[in-house]
């Protein structure tokens, strides 16, 4: 058995093109979804997209093809979010809808200019379904509404993490949104000012205090994960990115600084 670390040795533009070039060649093929590249390669498609601006420049620089976005129709981008939308029971948001959505996210900005704008186009379109359809349903048996039975709603059970009690906040968190609340909360105590939150990589901008020189600031990028090691997981790269922020920090062999916010707060609780 081989044993080889999924990882470039370094990420810069000219090893990314080559990287996209080898799994197309792997794949016998003239282009890559996004999917494939994180399957095959040597790093996360956020990467790629970070650095050229968008997956089809990257696919464009590395001499593949592009999979061209008028070939799928809004009716099949609406019918993916609706899909993915059933089963969270909720809206889904822009990292949930990349997980399992079958569809680039570059489509959907392509096609309507943001994500946001894809949801707003979304909903417009599944009321005028659905309203399309009741109306088809009143014309044939109006009956049918009235005698059939209504199915309770089934309760989404919910986790809590452990009770903190802190500044409003009553449990631990236990994904990476609980993340980015509690840090908000805890930031100009830990010295940060934060510039910008973000879904691309790294997920912050920021500010933080020099120590020695309090009248001092250094930039800072910051990447949120629920566990250090999810950074690893999730193929970032270590030399974007300065600071982890986390709850829970199990990667002792991180390359860089990690604030890990469970024993931030433990310290809290012996004061």
């Amino acid at each position: 058995m081989t044993y080889e670390i999924k990882r470039l040795s370094d990420y810069s533009e000219e090893s990314l093109l080559n990287e996209l070039r080898r799994v197309a060649k792997i794949l016998n093929k003239n282009t890559l979804s996004q999917r494939e590249f994180n399957q095959y390669g040597k790093a996360g498609h956020r990467v790629v997209t970070t650095k050229f601006g968008s997956w089809n420049t990257a696919l464009q620089k590395a001499g593949l093809t592009i999979e061209h976005v008028r070939n799928i129709s809004s009716e099949e981008l609406f019918a993916e979010i609706d899909k993915v939308w059933n089963q969270l029971g909720r809206q889904p948001q822009w990292r949930e809808m990349r997980q399992l959505g079958k569809f680039s996210m570059d489509t959907y900005t392509h096609r309507f200019g943001s994500w946001l704008k894809a949801l707003e186009e979304f909903v417009r379109w599944k009321n005028k379904v659905e309203g399309n359809n009741l109306a088809d349903l009143k014309e044939i048996s109006p009956e049918i509404l009235i005698d059939q039975p209504q199915k309770p709603r089934k309760a989404k059970k919910v986790e809590y993490g452990e009770p903190i009690d802190f500044l409003g906040l009553r449990h631990a968190p236990v994904n990476e949104q609980g993340v980015v609340y509690l840090f908000g909360i805890l930031s100009r105590q830990l010295g940060f000012i934060i510039e910008a939150v973000r879904t691309d990589f790294p997920d912050c901008e920021g500010k933080r205090q020099i120590p020695g020189k309090q009248e001092r600031w250094e930039r800072v990028s910051i990447e949120f994960e629920y566990r250090s090691s999810h950074f690893r997981e999730h193929n970032h790269n270590p030399a974007e990115c300065d600071v982890i922020v986390c709850w829970e920090h199990d990667w002792k062999e991180c390359p860089i600084e990690v604030i890990s916010l469970k024993e931030i707060m433990e310290k809290i609780k012996k004061k």
